[in-house]
Protein backbone atom coordinates (compact mmCIF):
# COMPACT_ATOMS: atom_id res chain seq x y z
CA UNK A 1 0.00 0.00 0.00
CA UNK A 2 2.82 2.43 0.87
CA UNK A 3 4.60 1.70 -2.42
CA UNK A 4 1.35 2.26 -4.30
CA UNK A 5 0.85 5.54 -2.43
CA UNK A 6 4.35 6.78 -3.21
CA UNK A 7 4.02 5.85 -6.87
CA UNK A 8 0.69 7.63 -7.04
CA UNK A 9 2.09 10.75 -5.45
CA UNK A 10 5.16 10.72 -7.67
CA UNK A 11 2.98 10.43 -10.76
CA UNK A 12 1.44 13.80 -9.94
CA UNK A 13 4.65 15.51 -8.89
CA UNK A 14 3.80 15.39 -5.21
CA UNK A 15 7.17 13.94 -4.22
CA UNK A 16 9.32 16.32 -6.21
CA UNK A 17 12.17 18.20 -4.57
CA UNK A 18 10.79 20.39 -1.78
CA UNK A 19 9.85 23.93 -2.75
CA UNK A 20 9.07 26.51 -0.08
CA UNK A 21 5.59 27.91 -0.31
CA UNK A 22 6.91 31.48 -0.25
CA UNK A 23 8.98 30.78 -3.36
CA UNK A 24 6.12 29.46 -5.44
CA UNK A 25 3.26 31.62 -4.12
CA UNK A 26 1.02 28.83 -5.40
CA UNK A 27 -1.71 26.88 -3.65
CA UNK A 28 -1.45 23.14 -4.31
CA UNK A 29 -4.94 21.68 -4.09
CA UNK A 30 -5.40 17.91 -3.65
CA UNK A 31 -8.49 16.13 -4.96
CA UNK A 32 -9.66 12.61 -4.14
CA UNK A 33 -10.15 10.39 -7.21
CA UNK A 34 -13.95 10.32 -7.39
CA UNK A 35 -13.90 9.98 -11.18
CA UNK A 36 -11.44 9.97 -14.09
CA UNK A 37 -8.61 12.41 -13.25
CA UNK A 38 -8.77 14.44 -16.47
CA UNK A 39 -12.55 14.66 -16.22
CA UNK A 40 -12.40 15.68 -12.57
CA UNK A 41 -9.89 18.47 -13.23
CA UNK A 42 -11.88 19.71 -16.23
CA UNK A 43 -15.14 19.69 -14.27
CA UNK A 44 -13.44 21.45 -11.35
CA UNK A 45 -12.03 24.38 -13.34
CA UNK A 46 -14.89 26.80 -12.47
CA UNK A 47 -14.35 26.03 -8.77
CA UNK A 48 -10.58 26.39 -9.07
CA UNK A 49 -10.93 29.74 -10.85
CA UNK A 50 -13.34 30.95 -8.16
CA UNK A 51 -10.88 29.83 -5.46
CA UNK A 52 -8.06 31.70 -7.22
CA UNK A 53 -10.16 34.85 -7.39
CA UNK A 54 -11.11 34.57 -3.71
CA UNK A 55 -7.52 34.23 -2.46
CA UNK A 56 -5.70 36.18 -5.18
CA UNK A 57 -3.27 33.31 -5.79
CA UNK A 58 -2.67 30.59 -8.36
CA UNK A 59 -4.32 27.26 -7.45
CA UNK A 60 -2.79 24.10 -8.92
CA UNK A 61 -4.94 20.92 -8.73
CA UNK A 62 -3.60 17.41 -8.14
CA UNK A 63 -5.60 14.20 -8.49
CA UNK A 64 -3.79 11.17 -7.06
CA UNK A 65 -4.50 7.52 -7.79
CA UNK A 66 -6.07 6.83 -4.40
CA UNK A 67 -7.13 8.48 -1.15
CA UNK A 68 -3.92 7.49 0.63
CA UNK A 69 -1.76 9.42 -1.83
CA UNK A 70 -3.60 12.66 -1.05
CA UNK A 71 -3.17 12.08 2.69
CA UNK A 72 0.53 11.29 2.23
CA UNK A 73 0.99 14.46 0.16
CA UNK A 74 -0.58 16.55 2.94
CA UNK A 75 1.64 14.91 5.53
CA UNK A 76 4.72 15.59 3.38
CA UNK A 77 3.74 19.27 2.99
CA UNK A 78 3.25 18.82 -0.76
CA UNK A 79 -0.28 20.26 -0.63
CA UNK A 80 -1.65 23.31 1.14
CA UNK A 81 -5.33 22.46 0.72
CA UNK A 82 -7.21 19.26 -0.07
CA UNK A 83 -10.72 17.99 -0.61
CA UNK A 84 -11.08 14.76 1.38
CA UNK A 85 -13.84 12.28 2.02
CA UNK A 86 -15.07 12.33 5.65
CA UNK A 87 -13.39 9.01 6.49
CA UNK A 88 -10.17 10.00 4.72
CA UNK A 89 -10.13 13.16 6.84
CA UNK A 90 -10.54 11.21 10.10
CA UNK A 91 -7.89 8.68 9.07
CA UNK A 92 -5.52 11.53 8.17
CA UNK A 93 -6.18 13.50 11.36
CA UNK A 94 -6.46 10.72 13.94
CA UNK A 95 -4.40 7.83 12.60
CA UNK A 96 -1.76 9.27 10.28
CA UNK A 97 -1.53 12.37 12.50
CA UNK A 98 -1.59 14.84 9.63
CA UNK A 99 -1.87 18.44 10.80
CA UNK A 100 -5.04 19.55 9.00
CA UNK A 101 -8.27 21.26 9.97
CA UNK A 102 -11.60 21.11 8.12
CA UNK A 103 -12.70 24.61 7.14
CA UNK A 104 -15.62 24.22 4.71
CA UNK A 105 -17.98 21.82 3.00
CA UNK A 106 -20.07 22.41 -0.09
CA UNK A 107 -23.82 23.02 -0.10
CA UNK A 108 -25.15 21.02 -3.02
CA UNK A 109 -27.39 22.68 -5.60
CA UNK A 110 -29.43 19.47 -6.02
CA UNK A 111 -30.18 19.05 -2.31
CA UNK A 112 -29.52 22.44 -0.72
CA UNK A 113 -27.50 20.60 1.94
CA UNK A 114 -23.85 20.08 2.83
CA UNK A 115 -24.44 16.39 3.51
CA UNK A 116 -24.88 13.31 1.34
CA UNK A 117 -25.85 9.65 1.60
CA UNK A 118 -24.36 6.26 0.83
CA UNK A 119 -26.22 3.98 -1.55
CA UNK A 120 -25.98 0.27 -2.22
CA UNK A 121 -27.04 -0.37 -5.79
CA UNK A 122 -27.64 -3.62 -7.67
CA UNK A 123 -28.00 -4.63 -11.30
CA UNK A 124 -31.74 -4.79 -12.09
CA UNK A 125 -31.46 -8.28 -13.60
CA UNK A 126 -30.27 -9.63 -10.25
CA UNK A 127 -32.85 -10.90 -7.70
CA UNK A 128 -31.58 -8.35 -5.17
CA UNK A 129 -34.26 -6.32 -3.42
CA UNK A 130 -32.83 -6.12 0.09
CA UNK A 131 -29.42 -6.31 1.71
CA UNK A 132 -30.11 -9.89 2.79
CA UNK A 133 -30.31 -10.84 -0.90
CA UNK A 134 -26.66 -9.87 -1.40
CA UNK A 135 -25.27 -13.08 0.12
CA UNK A 136 -23.39 -15.09 -2.46
CA UNK A 137 -23.21 -12.17 -4.90
CA UNK A 138 -20.28 -10.18 -6.28
CA UNK A 139 -19.79 -6.79 -4.62
CA UNK A 140 -17.66 -3.69 -5.17
CA UNK A 141 -16.49 -1.17 -2.61
CA UNK A 142 -14.65 2.01 -3.63
CA UNK A 143 -11.56 2.54 -1.46
CA UNK A 144 -10.59 1.48 2.08
CA UNK A 145 -10.67 5.16 3.13
CA UNK A 146 -14.04 5.96 1.52
CA UNK A 147 -16.95 6.81 3.81
CA UNK A 148 -19.88 6.12 1.47
CA UNK A 149 -17.92 3.61 -0.59
CA UNK A 150 -16.63 1.47 2.29
CA UNK A 151 -17.37 2.33 5.93
CA UNK A 152 -21.11 3.00 5.67
CA UNK A 153 -21.87 0.03 3.38
CA UNK A 154 -19.89 -2.29 5.66
CA UNK A 155 -21.86 -1.18 8.70
CA UNK A 156 -25.17 -1.60 6.84
CA UNK A 157 -24.16 -5.08 5.72
CA UNK A 158 -23.10 -6.04 9.24
CA UNK A 159 -26.47 -4.92 10.63
CA UNK A 160 -28.12 -7.23 8.10
CA UNK A 161 -26.03 -10.25 9.03
CA UNK A 162 -23.58 -10.09 6.12
CA UNK A 163 -19.83 -10.43 6.54
CA UNK A 164 -18.29 -8.94 3.37
CA UNK A 165 -15.15 -11.06 3.65
CA UNK A 166 -17.09 -14.32 3.99
CA UNK A 167 -20.55 -13.95 2.48
CA UNK A 168 -19.84 -12.54 -0.99
CA UNK A 169 -18.82 -14.61 -3.99
CA UNK A 170 -16.19 -11.93 -4.59
CA UNK A 171 -15.34 -8.53 -3.10
CA UNK A 172 -13.03 -5.89 -4.52
CA UNK A 173 -12.20 -2.18 -4.42
CA UNK A 174 -12.91 -0.40 -7.70
CA UNK A 175 -10.89 2.76 -6.96
CA UNK A 176 -13.66 5.31 -7.68
CA UNK A 177 -17.40 5.70 -7.16
CA UNK A 178 -17.80 6.17 -10.91
CA UNK A 179 -16.03 2.87 -11.60
CA UNK A 180 -18.33 1.03 -9.17
CA UNK A 181 -21.42 2.58 -10.73
CA UNK A 182 -20.32 1.61 -14.23
CA UNK A 183 -19.43 -1.92 -13.09
CA UNK A 184 -22.97 -2.46 -11.77
CA UNK A 185 -24.62 -0.83 -14.78
CA UNK A 186 -22.64 -3.06 -17.18
CA UNK A 187 -23.24 -6.21 -15.14
CA UNK A 188 -19.58 -6.72 -14.28
CA UNK A 189 -20.49 -6.85 -10.60
CA UNK A 190 -23.84 -7.63 -8.97
CA UNK A 191 -23.88 -4.74 -6.49
CA UNK A 192 -21.80 -1.91 -5.06
CA UNK A 193 -21.67 0.83 -2.46
CA UNK A 194 -21.39 4.40 -3.79
CA UNK A 195 -22.19 8.03 -2.92
CA UNK A 196 -25.60 9.35 -3.94
CA UNK A 197 -23.86 12.41 -5.45
CA UNK A 198 -22.23 10.25 -8.10
CA UNK A 199 -25.52 8.48 -8.88
CA UNK A 200 -27.41 11.79 -9.16
CA UNK A 201 -24.73 13.39 -11.31
CA UNK A 202 -24.65 10.44 -13.72
CA UNK A 203 -28.41 10.73 -14.18
CA UNK A 204 -28.26 14.50 -14.69
CA UNK A 205 -25.56 14.04 -17.34
CA UNK A 206 -27.56 11.39 -19.17
CA UNK A 207 -24.93 8.75 -18.41
CA UNK A 208 -27.37 6.66 -16.38
CA UNK A 209 -31.09 5.95 -16.38
CA UNK A 210 -32.86 5.11 -13.12
CA UNK A 211 -33.80 1.71 -14.52
CA UNK A 212 -30.12 0.89 -15.17
CA UNK A 213 -29.55 0.06 -11.49
CA UNK A 214 -31.71 -0.70 -8.46
CA UNK A 215 -31.19 1.12 -5.15
CA UNK A 216 -31.48 -1.40 -2.32
CA UNK A 217 -30.11 0.73 0.53
CA UNK A 218 -29.89 4.44 1.35
CA UNK A 219 -28.06 5.64 4.46
CA UNK A 220 -28.80 8.42 6.89
CA UNK A 221 -27.15 11.76 6.00
CA UNK A 222 -23.35 11.88 6.16
CA UNK A 223 -21.54 15.20 6.81
CA UNK A 224 -20.22 16.49 3.51
CA UNK A 225 -16.64 15.97 2.38
CA UNK A 226 -14.44 18.64 3.98
CA UNK A 227 -11.99 21.04 2.43
CA UNK A 228 -8.99 20.90 4.75
CA UNK A 229 -6.06 23.27 5.28
CA UNK A 230 -2.66 22.38 6.71
CA UNK A 231 -2.22 23.69 10.25
CA UNK A 232 1.54 24.29 9.88
CA UNK A 233 0.97 27.03 7.30
CA UNK A 234 1.39 30.65 8.41
CA UNK A 235 -1.70 31.75 10.35
CA UNK A 236 -2.50 34.56 7.94
CA UNK A 237 -2.40 32.13 5.01
CA UNK A 238 -4.67 29.66 6.83
CA UNK A 239 -7.14 32.48 7.43
CA UNK A 240 -6.96 33.59 3.80
CA UNK A 241 -7.61 30.06 2.54
CA UNK A 242 -10.50 29.55 4.97
CA UNK A 243 -12.15 32.86 4.04
CA UNK A 244 -11.53 32.21 0.35
CA UNK A 245 -13.19 28.79 0.43
CA UNK A 246 -16.18 30.07 2.40
CA UNK A 247 -16.67 32.87 -0.14
CA UNK A 248 -17.13 30.46 -3.08
CA UNK A 249 -20.67 30.07 -4.43
CA UNK A 250 -22.62 28.92 -7.48
CA UNK A 251 -19.80 27.05 -9.23
CA UNK A 252 -19.29 23.59 -10.75
CA UNK A 253 -17.03 21.28 -8.78
CA UNK A 254 -16.30 17.87 -10.24
CA UNK A 255 -18.62 15.05 -9.22
CA UNK A 256 -20.40 17.31 -6.74
CA UNK A 257 -22.07 19.19 -9.55
CA UNK A 258 -22.94 22.80 -8.71
CA UNK A 259 -21.97 24.04 -5.24
CA UNK A 260 -24.44 26.74 -4.18
CA UNK A 261 -22.41 27.91 -1.21
CA UNK A 262 -19.95 26.73 1.41
CA UNK A 263 -20.82 25.91 5.02
CA UNK A 264 -18.18 26.22 7.76
CA UNK A 265 -16.83 22.84 8.88
CA UNK A 266 -15.36 21.80 12.22
CA UNK A 267 -13.66 18.67 13.48
CA UNK A 268 -16.65 17.85 15.70
CA UNK A 269 -18.89 17.59 12.62
CA UNK A 270 -17.17 14.30 11.80
CA UNK A 271 -17.58 12.51 15.15
CA UNK A 272 -20.19 10.19 13.60
CA UNK A 273 -17.59 9.16 11.03
CA UNK A 274 -15.13 8.49 13.85
CA UNK A 275 -17.70 6.07 15.25
CA UNK A 276 -17.92 4.27 11.88
CA UNK A 277 -14.16 3.85 11.76
CA UNK A 278 -14.06 2.68 15.38
CA UNK A 279 -16.70 0.07 14.53
CA UNK A 280 -14.62 -1.30 11.66
CA UNK A 281 -11.51 -1.35 13.84
CA UNK A 282 -13.43 -3.43 16.38
CA UNK A 283 -14.54 -5.82 13.64
CA UNK A 284 -10.97 -6.26 12.45
CA UNK A 285 -9.73 -6.83 15.98
CA UNK A 286 -12.44 -9.42 16.60
CA UNK A 287 -11.42 -11.18 13.39
CA UNK A 288 -7.79 -11.19 14.49
CA UNK A 289 -6.61 -8.89 11.70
Amino acid sequence: MLRRTLLAAAAFGLLAAPAAFAQTNEIRFGLIPSEDADKLIADSQPFIKAFEAAVGMKVKPFVALDYSAVVEALKSDKLEVAFLGPAAYILAKDKVKVGVDPVARGVMAQTGKSSYRALIIAHPDQPIRSLADLKGKTFALVDPASTSGNFVPRLALHKNGINPEKDFKSLYYSGTHQASLIAVKEGKVNAAGIADEVYDLAISRGQLKKEDVRIVFESDPIPGSPFVVRTNLPKDLQDKLRKGLLAISNVQFGKLGVVNAMDPATDKDYDTVRELIAFQDQQKKAAGK
